[in-house]
């Protein structure tokens, strides 16, 4: 339970949490007057490590509630969203179907290896048919149903209101491990993207009265992120569970600059930047998200653009399987 005052559902317990909040140590990479935190959800798990499988723990109950026998959802070849799903599904003794988007045959390896170990169906399309996503999943669904099969249809990201509470709960948990550490937290930061996490830290924060920024650094869309995606997806948790919350649109904070070449596509700088990382704090940052928003957010720092002595958090949404597939271009 998040609040005596929320009526939030139910959930299953499908994370290792609470995640450490570890203090980084000093390394070149980063200027000595910054004191950075790591939320450790890249810690979730093995197989579900990562922050969707919080989200999953709302939307998989919601669904063995419903009585559903096959979970559907979507992403790119090397989602991390695709990856939990299918292992939740082949934890709870449900059938997956995924549909995954890119524009090139793609090797059966890191999150794609472990969809196909689950035992998940794997439906490809091209990148230039994923605005028509939820039409096909969809469609699957009407197919199943005429087969007499129950599926539960799980947006990108598990971003919708139910997948949201996941992350209201998350930044609960925060807080209480920053009280403890006595931390001044004043911004916490996450790669951005399908905005479920954001919305998530964003709503908890008001909801448990923490004053600090939450800080969204865009690692996918270009020019820059919709923030109507941002308002649509908060608009609909506070109506949908009748939260006392309001907020203005000037609160949203959005970093850009850092999608790089494109979403899951990476710079030569990116790249050594990961293993220079890497090689100095023995954490692993993935290609997709991590990597991009903590180049971003170092990259600021050098710059000067946050105030010194100040404790920051960084949110660490794992990935790491996603290294994988792109292991070559690290030593080229």
């Amino acid at each position: 339970m998040i609040s005596m005052n929320l009526p939030i559902p139910k959930s299953l317990k499908l994370a290792n949490t609470p995640t450490p909040m570890e203090k980084l140590k000093d390394i070149p990479l980063i200027p000595s007057c910054y004191k950075i935190y790591f939320k450790r959800d890249d810690l979730t798990g093995f197989g579900l490590s990562g922050n969707k499988v919080r989200k999953l723990e709302f939307l998989a109950y919601d669904a063995l509630k419903k009585k559903a026998d096959t979970l559907i959802t979507c992403g790119g070849f090397q989602s991390n969203h695709a990856r939990a799903v299918a292992l939740v599904s082949a934890q709870l003794g449900l059938k997956s179907i995924l549909v995954l988007f890119g524009d090139e045959v793609p090797l059966i390896e890191g999150n794609l290896f472990l969809d196909r170990l689950c035992g998940a169906e794997i439906r490809f399309i091209p990148s230039s048919e994923y605005e028509n996503v939820d039409r096909v999943m969809e469609k699957i669904s009407k197919d199943l149903k005429s087969k007499g099969r129950n599926p539960y249809i799980i947006p990108e990201g598990g971003s919708n209101p139910l997948g949201v509470l996941g992350y209201i709960r998350a930044s609960f948990e925060m807080k209480r491990q920053i009280d403890k550490l006595n931390l001044k937290s004043t911004k916490i930061f996450t790669a951005l993207s399908s905005a479920g996490t954001y919305c998530g830290l964003f709503l908890g924060a008001k909801l448990s009265g923490w004053k600090t920024e939450v800080i969204g650094i865009n690692v996918r869309f270009l020019p820059s992120y919709p923030i109507e995606k941002i308002v649509t997806l908060l608009e609909k948790t506070i109506s949908q569970y009748r939260l006392k919350i309001k907020f203005l649109e000037k609160e949203i904070k959005i970093i850009e600059g850092y999608v790089g070449e494109g979403y899951a596509l990476n710079t030569k700088e990116e790249l050594e930047f990961i293993k220079a990382f890497t090689s100095q704090t023995g954490i692993l940052l993935d290609p997709v998200y991590t990597g991009k928003a903590m180049f971003g957010f170092l990259d600021m720092m050098k710059k000067g653009e946050f105030s010194k002595n100040k404790d920051v958090i960084f949110l660490h949404t794992g990935g790491g399987f996603g290294l994988f597939p792109v292991k070559e271009k690290f030593f080229n």
